[in-house]
C-alpha cells in the first residue's frame, strides 16, 4: 500500500482532556478511562497496532480500545499483505491526581545537508511544556559524543546554558516554563571522527510527568571520512599540485564537477582520479560539487569552493 494512515481518537468515559497542539499529539485520561483508537485507511483488510514500538497481541482490527498509557501506532495491510507506512504516533497519558502534571517535551535536530570530517554544524534543542501545569526546576542535559568538539554554545531563549568540559556535557537550566511555552538553544560542534554520530538530549522538571516517551530526543548523523581542501597551488614544487580529496578511495563510486564563477563547467569526472590541477585556467575561486555513494548505497552530495593559486 505504501501510504501513511492516521489515527482517530474517541474517549469512552466521563472525563478527558486534549493536550495543547504538539507533535506527537498527547491525550490525557483518568485512571481506568478507555479510549478508542481508529485507523483511517482505505481498502485495508487487517491491521497491526503497536504500543511503545511493540506489536499488541490480537490487535488486528481497525479499532482498538485501551486504558493503558503509551505511544500508539498502527500499520494497515491489504489482501496481498502490502503494508502501509507506520502511522504517526499518538500518546495516551494518564493523570494520576498525585499533584500538578507538566508534560515536558524535547526535540533535537541539526543542520540540513551532508557533514564531513573537520567541519562544524549546529544542533538545535527545542523544549515545550505541554501542561497542564506550569513547569519548574527544568534541567536539560546533552552529553556530546567523544568525536564531537564544542565550538560555540549560544544563549538560550530562556534560562542559562553552560558547557562542562570534563563531562563533555551541555547543561541547560530554566527556573520555570509556562504551559504551552517553548524554549530553544543551539549548539555548534566540530566533527573530529567519521562514522555514525548518535546524540541524545533529555529534559526533566519538578512536576509529575506521565509522558516519559517525549522526555528524550535522539539525533543520528552520518559523517563520511572525507577531507576536502579549499586551495591548491600547482606551481611545480610537487606539493599540493592537484585537488586531492582525502578518503575518497573509500567511495569508489563518485562524481566530481567543478564550475567557474559564472557557472560554467570547467571539469567533470566520474570516478575522480585526484588529477584536477586547474591546467589552462586562470587563478581564482572555483566551485565544486562532489557526489559519492556511501556504504549503504545512498548518494551523498558535498558542495564548496576551491581556490586556484598560481605564481
Amino acid at each position: 500500500m505504501g501510504k501513511k494512515i492516521t489515527v482517530i481518537i474517541l474517549f469512552l468515559g466521563w472525563w478527558a482532556t486534549f493536550a495543547l497542539a504538539q507533535s506527537p499529539p498527547v491525550r490525557y485520561i483518568m485512571p481506568g478511562q478507555q479510549v478508542k483508537l481508529t485507523a483511517a485507511a482505505v481498502n485495508a483488510l487487517h491491521y497491526l497496532w503497536y504500543r511503545d514500538g511493540m506489536p499488541i497481541a490480537g490487535a488486528t482490527q481497525a479499532e482498538y480500545i485501551t486504558a493503558t498509557p503509551g505511544r500508539y501506532t498502527v500499520e494497515a495491510y491489504n489482501g496481498n499483505d502490502c503494508m502501509s507506512e507506520l502511522s504517526d504516533p499518538v500518546i495516551i497519558a494518564e493523570i494520576t491526581g498525585r499533584g500538578p502534571d507538566a508534560d515536558m517535551q524535547i526535540g533535537k535536530t541539526a543542520d540540513k545537508g551532508t557533514i564531513r570530517l573537520n567541519t562544524s554544524f549546529n544542533y538545535y534543542l527545542t523544549v515545550v511544556n505541554n501542561g497542564p501545569a506550569n513547569a519548574t526546576g527544568i534541567v536539560i542535559t546533552d552529553k556530546l559524543p567523544r568525536y564531537l568538539a564544542m565550538d560555540l554554545l549560544s544563549v538560550p531563549t530562556t534560562g542559562t546554558a553552560t558547557y562542562e568540559a570534563n563531562a563533555h556535557t551541555v547543561l541547560w537550566k530554566m527556573n520555570s516554563l509556562q504551559t504551552g511555552a517553548t524554549a530553544s538553544l543551539s549548539i555548534r560542534v566540530k566533527v573530529l571522527e567519521p562514522g555514525l554520530i548518535t546524540n541524545t538530549a533529555t529534559v526533566t522538571a519538578n512536576e509529575n510527568d506521565n509522558v516519559l516517551q517525549n522526555n528524550t530526543s535522539t539525533h543520528q548523523l552520518k559523517v563520511l571520512a572525507l577531507h576536502i581542501p579549499n586551495a591548491i597551488t600547482p606551481n611545480g614544487d610537487g606539493v599540493n599540485e592537484t585537488f586531492i580529496i582525502g578518503g575518497l578511495e573509500l567511495y569508489p563510486e563518485n562524481e566530481l564537477t567543478i564550475l567557474n564563477r559564472w557557472g560554467n563547467h570547467v571539469f567533470e569526472q566520474k570516478g575522480y582520479t585526484q588529477n584536477w590541477s586547474g591546467k589552462g585556467l586562470n587563478a581564482g575561486t572555483y566551485f565544486y560539487l562532489l557526489r559519492v555513494k556511501d556504504e549503504n548505497g545512498h548518494w551523498q552530495e558535498f558542495k564548496g569552493y576551491i581556490t586556484l593559486l598560481k605564481p
